[in-house]
């Protein structure tokens, strides 16, 4: 079987601190904000606070894949071109759903997004058991 993530010990250790740097900085703005104790205008600076962070998460996980071999790479761009439709799907439906007159369904954007990893994460499953 295919593993996921075969990339080296170090590259696999910065990619899971980016992530987890993110994250934490994600729920600690979230916190922030919604405790009430930011005010104007630092709340707009703290909404934004996650953006570098994720941004070097984005940069750690290309770096990792550019180590990988081709077939790694060939698995994760598999499984964006899949998750990428599948996520129009989802987002496409949800925003029908909403439009209906009785017991619109509303999901929020700011707990919309966290669809959106597993979806990716289960892509890649799918990809992985292609090329078992």
């Amino acid at each position: 079987m295919v593993d996921a993530m075969p990339f080296t010990r170090a590259p696999a250790w910065r990619v899971l601190t980016a992530g987890v740097v993110w994250m934490l900085v994600y729920l600690a703005a979230r916190f922030a904000i919604e405790s009430g104790s930011a005010v104007p205008p630092w709340d707009q600076a703290i909404a934004l606070l996650p953006v570098p962070t994720f941004l070097w998460f984005i940069w750690t996980v290309d770096a990792a894949l550019r180590d990988s071999d081709e077939l790694q790479r060939r698995i994760h761009l598999e499984a964006l071109a899949l998750a990428f439709p599948t996520t129009m799907l989802l987002l496409m439906t949800l925003g029908l759903l909403s439009l209906l007159p009785t017991d619109p369904i509303v999901v929020p954007l700011g707990k919309l997004w966290a669809l959106l990893p597993p979806l990716y994460g289960v892509c890649v499953g799918i990809v992985n058991w292609r090329y078992r």
